[in-house]
């Protein structure tokens, strides 16, 4: 037999915490996005620190691209969750208001 499942109105998937994440990790991402592109602006020389030459051979590749798309992908995955949040919160209000309004009880 199927068991029939009951989701409440102030369940919100943990959509309020993945939003969060997901907006924070494509911020980061585009902070070093654009930690790439100003490096890759710089000449390099062989009395450079190594470390600079490393980001700027880093700089080089197909890394900037990949972060920037990784960038937009989750922050679009996050402003989506955060409508779903609204949404259930919105959600949860209607619910509210239909369980304490005098109108809707028999």
């Amino acid at each position: 037999m199927i068991k029939i499942k009951h989701f409440s109105a102030y369940n919100d998937f943990k959509t309020g915490i993945l939003y969060k994440i997901l907006i924070s990790l494509g911020i980061i991402f585009l902070i070093t996005f654009i930690f790439f592109k100003i490096i890759s602006q710089f000449s390099i020389n062989n009395n450079s620190i190594e470390l600079l030459k490393y980001f700027y051979n880093l700089s080089l590749t197909n890394i900037p691209g990949l972060l920037i798309s990784f960038s937009i992908l989750l922050i679009a995955f996050g402003l989506i969750l955060y409508f779903f949040k609204r949404q259930f919160l919105k959600l949860a209000r209607i619910a509210d208001e239909i369980e304490h309004n005098e109108e809707y009880k028999e």
